[in-house]
């Protein structure tokens, strides 16, 4: 009969395999999504078929995103921080019209992309593609919410794009305005979200500077390389010592000692 603990431990073990064989197949949808997504957002053709069946895709992907995510908190022990540590996960479920964020995961660490080597899964790189994520996936968001509104000034893409670089970096020259209520709750959205981030870009971007310092020289030792030079500074010790061993004659190595020479009478 097997413990709590026991059935705790194999739990988080057979949901660290499961996170390992779906976390690609998740990046690659939510990549996919980010493609129809912008698809019907440039080309908006309700009445088309083939609009219906990318919606519907859609809606079939954020289903799968909610079972995935459900399915791993009930998995999860302890559940105190779950949702904040996978809170783009839970973000992009909460609300539905944010699930083409989840595109993020694929530029992150552990990823499809930084497994191929495309982006290196470093926080520079993935705050980056963060911040076009969020104007490209943002600006979406806006322009789909003040198409067909009276008096709406982003009516293109182009202009959404723009509005949401406006947005994104505080400069707000106030040239394009969302005018509904979903438009200006997504534009608050973008704010926060876009600030968080790049805010993150700049302090990682001046730690890195600061780190190889004003010179320009190159960057500390990682902790790890530190402890290989040391392993190698003893290797060469003890390799020192077994050759001076060698050297001292079998009587002195053996620790025995000769009788003096006798006195001279």
């Amino acid at each position: 009969m097997s413990t709590p603990d026991t059935a705790v431990a194999r739990r988080q073990i057979w949901l660290r395999k499961y996170t390992a064989h779906t976390s690609t197949l998740l990046s690659t949808l939510a990549l996919v999504y980010l493609v129809t997504y912008s698809i019907q957002s440039i080309w908006h053709d309700p009445g088309e078929t083939w609009f219906f069946w990318l919606d519907l895709f859609g809606k079939f992907l954020w289903l799968l995103f909610a079972i995935d995510l459900f399915f791993r908190y009930c998995m999860t022990t302890p559940k105190k921080r779950f949702f904040r540590n996978n809170w783009l996960d839970t973000i992009t479920v909460a609300i539905p019209q944010l699930r083409a964020l989840r595109a993020f995961r694929a530029f992150t660490g552990g990823s499809i992309i930084s497994k191929k080597g495309f982006l290196s899964g470093s926080a520079i790189t993935s705050g980056i593609a963060a911040v076009f994520l969020i104007v490209w996936v943002g600006g979406l968001m806006v322009l789909n919410a003040e198409r067909g509104a009276p008096g709406a000034e982003i009516t293109s893409l182009g202009d959404a794009v723009w509005w949401g670089f406006e947005t994104i970096t505080t400069v707000g020259y106030g040239d394009f305005v969302p005018v509904t209520l979903q438009g200006r709750l997504f534009a608050v959205m973008v704010m926060f979200v876009g600030i968080s981030v790049l805010g993150v870009v700049s302090a990682t971007f001046a730690s890195t500077l600061v780190k190889k310092g004003n010179t320009g020289g190159p960057a500390p030792e990682s902790p790890q390389q530190l402890i290989l030079d040391q392993i190698t500074e003893l290797k060469s010790m003890v390799a020192k010592l077994e050759a001076r061993l060698d050297g001292i004659p079998k009587g002195a190595s053996s620790g025995t000692t000769q009788d003096p020479p006798p006195a001279n009478s």
